[in-house]
């Protein structure tokens, strides 16, 4: 088993871009758009850098290159270690949320 934390914690923009391949394989141009429309935090992806982050992650094995459902777009979806790494993250992340509830309940400030 792959020691997960090693991949943690991940940029917005690598979390964005798993949280969309987990729920479908998509092209490029999709990607992007995809993450624009879920992003409520303003997590946008640079059209120069993406296929630059897409190899970075295709060889860290989170993601890899699929069949394309639609013309000759490369097309790229989750693997197992990618979704992997995306529930460990999103667990952190939760952990992280959970331990600050309490403190903005009770109003409290630094």
């Amino acid at each position: 088993m792959d020691d997960l934390t090693k991949h943690l914690p991940l940029a917005p923009r690598d979390l964005m871009i798993l949280a969309v391949l987990a729920e479908s394989p998509i092209h490029g141009y999709g990607l992007i758009k995809a993450v624009e429309d879920r992003s409520e935090t303003g997590v946008l992806l640079d059209p120069a850098n993406l296929y630059r982050v897409l190899k970075r992650m295709r060889t860290a094995k989170w993601i890899k290159e699929v069949p394309a459902s639609e013309g000759s777009r490369r097309t790229y979806g989750i693997t197992p270690l990618g979704q992997n790494v995306l529930s460990a993250e999103v667990a952190r992340l939760e952990s992280l949320l959970n331990a600050t509830r309490p403190v903005l309940a009770n109003g409290q400030h630094s």
